[in-house]
């Protein structure tokens, strides 16, 4: 029997987001169910369009009731219930069936535990933070949420879960441009509900969180502190408080002392991650501690690698956040050391991890430089990494740092024009760029010195910009 699958969303004034969700679901799902919770904007009206069945659920600040109101609305056999700001990746959602129909003729399994990653969309869909989430399960009775925030799924503790490394959810809510607005909001629920109920086992872990995305760092430290003494806290979550513990000190700027001291006692307790090798290596890099800086980001690329594949490890890899930094500075440290050829390797291979990294790609483009490759052949290794869509962020990241023929290339198919002064500049001509500097401000001279001498309102605002005036200035 051929299953059938729920999309289910809960949303408020997701105009912005729910037309890439419904796209998604509607490659993946038989039926797709919005409960609008209050939403302002056009959400419910795109929702309908859509051919998704909207229904209003009046907001009552309890996450878990707005679910399990769309639970009760879901008609498959499976529920798909992902938030309005996640998709899966173009490569996952062919998978989604397969992995359904598979999964569906043992009654064992319940959910499947999906790869969630965190990007920022602000900043070119860069990776940040990655979690295992239940995102696809069985639609049965037992299963339900609980919790007013962070709201989880009543599942069998440690039965009936599968492992889906193909089935990617990329999630951008913790986006630079909203995320305080979302921490805010769930930090005020989290007292809200403690007030009401009392405190849980888990809420030092979102306290943690929260307070470090509000950049209070003495609070999200204290909090990470309770969860890594805590007897019950998992290897995963001890790790993550670590790391929340020492991007506190490096925020705040404290003593080498104490932030090495840190990352020590990270890796003894942690030894089989990889994020706080690399950390650790990336801190010395900034110190420029060199040879404590190659050795530690060795010892962290080599402890990444042997992650397996099909594990939890691999799937929750939070170091793969810190790979085009790693490779970045590895790459530098190679330049150092004269290994020209080894240093493109990794500046290549740091872009192919995030293309929209500005001074990896500058750092790529003059090391192709030394080994004297032409323009052609720098063009040749960049379309490699890039297509027509990116040429303006080539284009701007070479802008200023004498790019030659692969500047104009990319500004014109960018289709950038009127840019003399950054053309000159590009090409190595800053002579010209000089002068024609010169006659623009000159220009600019004559327009004041004229509304000057008709008496214009702004005139005196403008005298000062008059070389003869800093002059008499300078010499009175």
């Amino acid at each position: 029997m051929r299953q059938v699958l729920s999309a289910c969303v809960i949303a408020k004034d997701e105009a912005e987001n729910i037309r890439r969700w419904l796209a998604c679901m509607q490659a993946v799902a038989d039926e797709m169910i919005v409960v609008d919770t209050g939403s302002t904007d056009e959400t419910r009206e795109i929702a309908c369009a859509a051919g998704a069945r909207v229904y209003d659920f009046p907001w009552q600040g309890d996450f878990a009731a707005a679910k399990n109101f769309a639970l009760s609305k879901a008609r498959g056999h499976w529920v798909l219930f992902l938030d309005a700001d996640e998709f899966f990746t173009e490569e996952s959602r062919p998978r989604v069936r397969a992995r359904l129909e598979a999964l569906a003729p043992d009654p064992r399994v319940l959910g499947v535990l999906c790869p969630l990653v965190n990007i920022d969309a602000d900043h070119g869909n860069r990776r940040m933070t990655s979690l295992l989430q239940v995102r696809l399960f069985r639609h049965v009775p037992r299963l339900r949420y609980q919790g007013r925030v962070h709201e989880t799924l009543t599942l069998p503790e440690g039965r009936g879960l599968v492992l889906a490394p193909e089935l990617t959810i990329l999630h951008t809510g913790y986006s630079a441009s909203v995320v305080r607005g979302k921490l805010r909001r769930n930090l005020a629920l989290l007292q809200q509900r403690i007030a009401m109920q009392g405190p849980e086992p888990m809420d030092d872990r979102y306290f943690m969180d929260i307070y470090y995305g509000l950049g209070m760092y003495a609070e999200a430290t204290r909090h990470a502190n309770k969860l890594i003494a805590h007897s019950e806290t998992s290897d995963v979550l001890r790790a993550r408080a670590y790391e929340t513990w020492v991007s506190c000190l490096m925020a705040d700027q404290k003593a080498a002392k104490e932030v090495v001291a840190c990352f020590e006692a990270a890796r003894a307790a942690c030894p089989q991650f990889a994020e706080f090798p690399l950390m650790q290596g990336l801190y010395a890099f900034e110190r420029r501690d060199w040879l404590a800086a190659e050795r530690l980001l060795t010892e962290g690329m080599a402890l990444h690698a042997s992650y397996r594949q099909d594990s939890a490890d691999a799937v929750m890899d939070n170091a793969a956040r810190l790979l085009p930094d790693v490779c970045w500075r590895l790459g530098c440290l190679r330049q150092l050391a004269g290994h020209l050829e080894e240093a493109a390797a990794f500046f290549r291979e740091g872009l192919r991890r995030f293309h929209y990294h500005g001074a990896l790609l500058r750092a790529f483009f003059d090391s192709l430089r030394q080994l004297g490759t032409d323009d052609a052949g720098i063009i040749a290794a960049l379309e490699t990494l890039y297509g027509q869509e990116d040429a303006s962020f080539v284009a701007e990241a070479l802008a200023r740092h004498a790019g030659g023929g692969v500047y104009l290339f990319y500004a014109r198919r960018a289709g950038r024009h009127g840019t003399p002064g950054l053309d000159f500049l590009a090409a190595g001509r800053s002579d010209a760029a000089a002068a024609l500097a010169a006659s623009r401000l000159e220009g600019i001279h004559q327009l004041v010195r004229r509304a000057m001498a008709q008496g214009a309102p702004a005139a005196a605002a403008l005298q000062p910009l008059l070389p003869e005036e800093r002059e008499r200035r300078t010499n009175g």
